[in-house]
């Protein structure tokens, strides 16, 4: 009788002992522990602050006369579409500069300066305890924060499509009488060059990539970062080769990893890790 009613006060403790734990979790999931609703109790503080370094940006814009303005909205508004992909979980906030390419590109600041939100980790999964009931509770509570989590994810990237109306809505120069690619290289560099910014680092530029007139490169490094040339136009396919083969190389001078020259048409694979050419790219 004494070692029936020991099992059964042992039994009672181990149900008690349970019960706080999935208490616990449930209360961390919401004020009222957990329902169908959504998550709103649960802080942005709940979940992995972001510690990736962000990416900085650099969009160069051709306005020269001799690059045509259909293909610059093209390659504008592929930029604005793919601002979104900058945000990626545990990513601190990202900037994109806006420059324009022509008489003195190097001479002017940035046309608009772009920021992209930084986005917490993804929660982490919670354990399941021993019992059924617990077990339910506890994937319920791990269902309540990856519902919270995703509200994060949703407004990062709303305000970011917001970066690329911004973007879109940007009124440049129709026609310059010049083309300094030289200084958007020259300002790219500089912008690369904050080592306090330890994230990727992308230079977009939309250009047939024919200087004319004053080039304003001086020294201009890039280690390390990815170099996409989008909507690049060009009518005679020989010169055109050898003016991608030239560009190629001259990127790589200055230290680019990857190097990516596209014609209108092909897909650009923007703020992609370990994009390269495709299609007629280089």
């Amino acid at each position: 009788m004494h070692i029936e009613f020991r099992g059964r006060r042992l039994r009672r403790a181990v149900l008690s002992s349970s019960f706080l734990i999935t208490a616990s979790v449930c209360t961390a999931c919401s004020p009222s522990g957990i329902s169908g609703s959504r998550a709103t109790g649960i802080s942005d503080d709940s979940f992995p602050a972001a510690t990736r370094p962000g990416a900085v940006v650099v969009v160069c814009l051709d306005t020269s006369g001799s690059y045509p303005t259909a293909e610059r909205e093209s390659a504008r508004n592929a930029v604005a579409a793919a601002l979104p992909k900058l945000v990626l979980p545990g990513r601190k906030a990202s900037t994109v500069y806006v420059y324009t390419i022509g008489v003195n590109t190097y001479g002017e600041p940035p046309k608009l300066e772009l920021d992209i939100p930084a986005l917490r980790g993804r929660p982490v999964g919670v354990g399941a305890g021993s019992g059924p009931l617990q077990r339910k509770r506890v994937a319920a509570g791990a269902r309540e924060f990856a519902e919270r989590w995703g509200e994060l994810h949703k407004r990062a990237l709303s305000s970011a499509r917001a970066q690329g109306q911004r973007l879109n809505a940007l009124k440049v120069s129709k026609s310059e009488s010049g083309t300094d690619l030289g200084g958007c290289l020259k300002n790219a560099s500089e912008q690369f060059a904050d080592r306090s910014r330890k994230g990727p680092r992308y230079l977009v530029m939309a250009s047939d990539l024919d200087p004319d007139g004053l080039q304003q490169q001086s020294t201009a490094r890039m280690t390390g970062a990815t170099v996409s040339v989008v909507d690049f136009t060009c009518s005679q396919a020989v010169q055109c080769d050898a003016r991608k083969s030239r560009w190629t190389k001259k990127f790589r001078e200055l230290g680019a990893s990857t190097v990516s020259i596209t014609r209108p048409g092909y897909p650009e694979h923007l703020f992609e890790d370990g994009s390269g050419s495709t299609g007629a790219g280089s």
